[in-house]
């Protein structure tokens, strides 16, 4: 029998835990990964795993000019939750473009502002919804509409579905 509070053995204990989750998670990218070929067409071997992430999860890089986020719902609905954070001024860029009908787009602005510069409107944005209706009304609202695939798929704001996962291209 296993003395847990023997040093030792919970130490091996909580190592040989984290190389099964370590297991687990290369099992599930790997899942992932034949999931996303499938989806596209080409072999597996020609897809990239992202070394850091978004919203939490890794994406999957295919050449230099594609990425995607391949998600099961659970993740996609938490990673579309993030995304609502990070892109408030990008939401409201738009709702303020398509309400009073004005042809122009949220993009445009990456070419004339600084990265800093739309962090710092994107927090003072955050600090106004949080001390209104909190950020959780916003982002549940967002979600029930069906918002998922737009904050997720920012090169055609589509969902795909193949073999339990939801597959969101980036770029």
């Amino acid at each position: 029998m296993l003395d847990y509070n023997h040093p030792i053995s919970s130490s091996n204990l909580r190592c040989q835990e984290g190389l099964r989750m370590q297991m687990d998670q290369s099992q599930v990218m790997q899942q992932k990964q034949t999931a996303l070929a499938k989806f596209l067409g080409i072999p597996q071997e020609s897809l990239r795993i992202s070394s850091g992430s978004l919203y939490t999860f890794k994406a999957f890089f295919h050449g230099n000019d594609e990425a995607y986020l391949v998600l099961t719902d659970s993740e996609a609905t938490l990673a579309a939750g993030h995304a609502v954070h990070e892109k408030l001024w990008l939401i409201s860029l738009e709702t303020l473009f398509a309400y009073f009908d004005i042809d122009a787009y949220p993009a445009d602005v990456l070419g004339r502002m600084k990265t800093r510069e739309i962090r710092h409107v994107n927090d003072e944005l955050k600090a106004l919804i949080y001390n209104t209706s909190g950020m959780d009304a916003l982002k549940d609202k967002m979600l029930a509409f069906g918002n998922r695939k737009n904050l997720l798929a920012d090169y055609d704001q589509m969902e795909y579905y193949q073999d339990g996962y939801f597959i969101y291209r980036l770029y």
